[in-house]
């Protein structure tokens, strides 16, 4: 859309007797606002959060605002509830340190703002199998050239459910600061044959590559592996082809994101997703390379 405008500016500049014509946009802001769903459960014992705001529109440089006074609270389907309070009054709803989910159950958020609506998203906790193994490699060289940045590979081994094509997340802790926790730097998703295939094994297979320069020296790694569900990893590709490397002037307008925060008053869906995961962890160190 912008790209569409610019054009029609230099057009109208070039022939200044060319025809105008009014069109109204129903931009994100006001009353055309909609509610803005960050969150997470997940299998750990942890306080976990879910974040509230509104959508802005395209020229508002100011945080998102927060969306305050909301009942939030997550269920099982198995009579466990859990309730989540926004005690600094931020619009981050926070459960209790206690809270954790259980591996095969599917996990609901339900959501009722202060003006009456009221939303719900589903996701399932897919299971996690157990990470086996993850080593690394040093690599200054391909195929016998040497190269100005140098890079560790990481691979790592785990087993598949079996007659399940599973979808996959991970993210990589270097010193317990996580590398990829935007896509800046890409998280891994897999799904139906992309490398895994149902019931096999995940073997010693490249996950990330990393530049020497951007991790401390000799860190301590850990890989978390969380599986999550199809619809998720949906998600996840849709919103990595929305913002990486998207800059091009030859790229497309932005396309409407899949989100799972429906709108049980009749209005509006809500934006954002939530999910449910389950995790399986690896830690190693990777020691000082020799010149």
């Amino acid at each position: 859309m912008k790209h569409n405008i610019l054009i029609i500016g230099i057009l109208s500049a070039i022939f200044g007797t060319a025809c105008t014509e009014k069109i109204d946009i129903e931009l994100n802001e006001g009353e055309n606002n909609r509610l803005v769903v960050e969150g997470y459960f997940s299998s750990d014992t942890m306080q976990h959060s879910v974040r509230l705001t509104r959508s802005t529109s395209y020229f508002y440089n100011q945080p998102a605002p927060a969306e305050l006074g909301a009942i939030v609270t997550i269920s099982d389907g198995e009579g466990n509830l859990f309730v989540l309070t926004d005690d600094d009054n931020d619009g981050i709803y926070l459960t209790d340190s206690s809270a954790f989910g259980v591996p095969g159950r599917t996990y609901t958020l339900n959501i009722k703002l202060k003006n009456g609506d009221e939303y719900e998203a589903k996701d399932e906790m897919v299971p996690t199998k157990h990470l086996d193994t993850a080593r690394y490699e040093y690599v200054d060289e391909v195929y016998g050239v040497k190269m100005q940045e140098h890079f560790y590979e990481i691979y790592t081994t785990f087993e598949e459910r079996p007659g399940v094509p599973d979808s996959y997340l991970v993210l990589y802790y270097f010193d317990d600061s996580c590398y990829n926790a935007t896509f800046k730097n890409e998280i891994l998703y897999a799904r139906d044959g992309a490398s895994v295939d149902g019931g096999g094994i995940f073997d010693d297979v490249l996950t990330i590559m990393i530049e020497e320069d951007s991790i401390p020296k000799n860190p301590t790694v850990r890989l978390d592996l969380y599986t999550i569900s199809e619809p998720y990893c949906d998600f996840l590709i849709e919103l990595g082809s929305e913002t990486i490397n998207n800059n091009s002037i030859m790229q497309g307008p932005p396309a409407n994101m899949s989100t799972n925060i429906i709108n049980k008053s009749g209005g509006v869906n809500g934006l954002g997703y939530f999910s449910a995961r389950s995790r399986s962890t690896f830690t190693f160190k990777i020691d000082n390379r020799e010149d």
